[in-house]
């Protein structure tokens, strides 16, 4: 049994263990088997042998002895996945929910005539009462497994390998193209320092025609007239503008005006209430929400609305998106989410293509209309990070204007290999560059306020400016991330 797969499995309960709904729990399991990888074998251990490391050191169950014999390497790995808090919610009509009950059925075998173990109903309860003993509400998967009833289930660690080596060969394919790749010169000095403007943050309320409630936008703007062309920017699921101010403040003191709306359906408060049960995971029609309150901002300054935006046309506006919000790039750059066979394939655990991201993509899909959401007043986009594979899979030679990708090399939440290099010999021939962050991940690309603008702000910022990115070009921060061009076939 790898080490590997139990880090893998300590992450995976936060996807699996979405849309529970209630009955009363009876009997709790007692015995845990885990399905060890290549030799198709359990390994047994007792429920209450894992709550503390003195209860497994004098056991009696085969996870004791090799916890014994191997000094604890194994029991300590298990032990820690058993004990991660688990992000719990309980709407079971969710497309979010049913990709994870898929996955957590995958993973978790029951024993025979006993199928309803994992059914909604007990294993909420079980929920419920793990949470009413839980310290702060945080339930963890050893919680459950004490609070749902039956006697013994089976996690099958042996389809986890699959998953994680599925991964692993993504990550090789990326790895071995690096070297093959263009790299990016370092950035001028100028490109990578505060521009010459002081800039200002404000805060607005723009009311959205048919939305109860009025959009949040962030408006970081240079004082007095604007050089460069307005830019709009998106964040990820479950983030919020402040991630990002460090991008908006290093546009804006080179002459960009920069408007961060706050998606309040998947925004980081959002994600909060769902932790704590007071909401549903993200509705699918956020999907199609975002692309709306993009267009909102731009009507609000189309229309001269925009409280401190006056004289601020949106016009040759570029639209730069992170995860979900680089979705969001992409629709409204033109990208349709047109039906394709691929879309079959979020009820199969085992696609060759399947990554993290699919859980999101394959939520999007019930919501997914083949239009083109292009904005003309959009003209330039960058997608950074973007899960784009699945649910554009038929429709991304449908781009309207230029688009900038960048992907980080070790991105395991959207990965580079089935999200940006694969997808990407779709775009259209002309004006479009990917580029590859060696080193990058889902999660060090962003720049929060008051940072230096993170590791992309000189290609960011190059890109606003209107200049081309090709192998020539100056990019990288000398202190931070190297850039790879891949070449365009």
């Amino acid at each position: 049994m790898g080490i590997a797969s139990l880090r893998w499995f300590k992450a995976a309960p936060a996807l699996f263990l979405l849309g529970m709904a209630t009955a009363s729990p009876a009997q709790a399991i007692e015995e845990l088997r885990l399905r060890l990888p290549l030799l198709q074998e359990n390994l047994t251990a007792r429920v209450s042998e894992l709550a503390n490391p003195d209860a497994l050191w004098a056991g009696t169950s085969d996870l004791a002895e090799l916890n014994r014999a191997t000094n604890g390497q194994y029991a300590r790995s298990i032990q820690e996945l058993l004990n991660a808090p688990l992000p719990l919610q309980n709407d079971a009509d969710s497309a979010m929910a049913q990709q994870g009950e898929l996955l957590l059925r995958r993973l978790i075998d029951v024993d025979p005539g006993n199928h309803q173990q994992l059914a909604s109903e007990p294993v909420l309860a079980g929920l419920k009462a793990a949470q009413a003993q839980a310290q702060g509400g945080k339930v963890t998967l050893l919680a459950l497994l004490q609070a749902i009833p039956g006697e013994s289930v089976t996690i099958r660690l042996d389809r986890a390998l699959p998953f994680l080596q599925r991964m692993k060969a993504q990550q090789l394919v990326v790895d071995q193209l690096i070297p093959s790749f263009a790299k990016a010169g370092t950035a001028a000095a100028a490109q990578l320092k505060p521009g010459k403007f002081p800039i200002k943050t404000e805060v607005v309320s723009l009311a959205i025609e048919g939305q109860a409630e009025p959009l949040e936008v962030t408006m970081v703007r240079p004082v007095g007239a604007p050089s460069l062309a307005p830019v709009v920017l998106s964040h990820g699921l479950w983030s919020s503008p402040s991630s990002f101010l460090g991008w908006a403040q290093h546009l804006a003191s080179h002459g960009a005006p920069v408007f961060l709306p706050r998606h309040a359906g998947s925004d980081i408060n959002q994600q909060a209430a769902m932790l704590s049960g007071q909401a549903a995971p993200p509705d699918p029609e956020e999907f199609l929400r975002r692309p709306r309150e993009v267009k909102a901002v731009l009507d609000g300054l189309e229309a001269g609305s925009f409280p401190g935006a006056e004289g601020i046309a949106p016009r040759n506006v570029v639209f730069i998106g992170h995860s979900w919000g680089a979705t969001t790039a992409l629709q409204l750059a033109g990208a349709r989410s047109r039906s394709t066979d691929l879309w079959k394939s979020c009820t199969d655990p085992d696609h060759p293509k399947r990554n993290i991201s699919w859980v999101l993509q394959c939520s999007f899909l019930s919501a997914a209309i083949p239009d083109s959401l292009a904005d003309p007043r959009i003209t330039r986009v960058v997608a950074v990070s973007p899960p784009q594979g699945l649910v554009f899979a038929a429709g991304l030679a449908d781009l309207k204007v230029p688009v900038l990708v960048v992907s980080g090399s070790r991105d395991v939440v959207v990965p580079p290999q089935p999200e940006a290099l694969s997808p990407f010999g779709q775009y259209p021939k002309a004006g479009s560059q990917l580029v590859l962050v060696e080193g990058g991940t889902h999660f060090n690309l962003p720049a929060a306020a008051d940072s230096n603008g993170g590791p992309l702000r000189a290609l960011l910022l190059r890109w606003v400016q209107g200049q081309p990115i090709d192998a020539s070009s100056g990019l990288a921060d000398p202190a931070g991330l190297s850039m790879r061009l891949p070449p365009r076939q």
